[in-house]
């Protein structure tokens, strides 16, 4: 990466390849995003409904965004590289 001054191939102590460590996370996180709306959407009727309401919007927005951050530096990393993801996900 040009800011490390390692290629993209770089193996990480983990195992993976600094870019398949920048595709994984970026998944991920936006994979958590939308399981931390799913958790608060099983509070419905157990919490009063107006901050039902309003919690459930922000998280949302939240997974929405996250699902668009993905796909913009994963994209942004893929065209840079030219190495694509190893678990053949889509990126664009």
């Amino acid at each position: 990466m040009f800011f490390h001054h390692v290629p993209y191939t770089h193996e990480l102590k983990s195992g993976v390849t600094v870019i398949q460590h920048i595709y994984n996370t970026h998944f991920e996180g936006a994979e958590q995003a939308e399981e931390l709306k799913k958790s608060w959407e099983k509070l419905e009727g157990k919490i009063d409904e107006d901050r039902y309401v309003s919690v459930l919007g922000r998280l949302e927005a939240q997974a929405e965004h996250s699902k668009e951050w993905r796909d913009i530096i994963n994209t942004y990393f893929y065209r840079k590289s030219g190495i694509g993801d190893q678990l053949n996900r889509t990126i664009y």
